[in-house]
């Protein structure tokens, strides 16, 4: 006897496209993504071509726009999640997004917003992080942005700018 907790249901194309077109219209989506979650229906009878054809069709119907994709990552991701530039080109190659997409999009990020943003999170990792150690504090300081996705040369002057010695 199967367990109704494991059942999965199946359901027809024409509700993989309401429920699929419902998702895109949330917030932005990529075809990785759109992909991932179409697979995860259970849809009657659809091989990988069918999956494609319905992807094609939702960028042509633009429920999926890549360039816009990319814009709306970059900017939660900067601002919100506080990443650099690295982590999030990294990303959005890891999810089939083009090189052209990411540069326009990483464009927006100003070298002003990038350093004010590494103030800022270098005076919080300041305020939670005490060390005996001076050198041991910055080192895991660096570690930490560059982590986070900054670049040395996005990280050093502001670094500079605060440790005076």
């Amino acid at each position: 006897m199967r367990s109704p907790f494991t059942e999965t249901k199946t359901i027809t194309l024409e509700q993989a496209l309401t429920k699929i077109r419902w998702y895109c219209a949330q917030s932005e989506h990529c075809r990785s993504e759109v992909r991932t979650k179409l697979y995860q229906y259970k849809i009657d009878g659809i091989d990988s071509q069918a999956i494609e054809k319905i992807i094609n069709d939702l960028v042509a119907e633009d429920f999926i726009n890549e360039q816009r994709y990319a814009m709306a990552f970059v900017k939660g991701k900067f601002h919100i999640k506080s990443w650099g530039k690295n982590k999030i080109v990294q990303t959005l190659k890891a999810k089939g997004i083009n090189d052209k997409c990411i540069a326009s999009a990483v464009k927006n990020i100003s070298t002003t917003e990038c350093r004010q943003k590494l103030e800022i999170l270098i005076e919080k990792w300041g305020k939670t992080h005490h060390e005996n150690n001076p050198l041991q504090g910055k080192q895991k300081l660096l570690r930490f942005l560059v982590g986070k996705g900054y670049s040395l040369d996005d990280i050093l002057p502001v670094l500079n700018k605060i440790y005076k010695h």
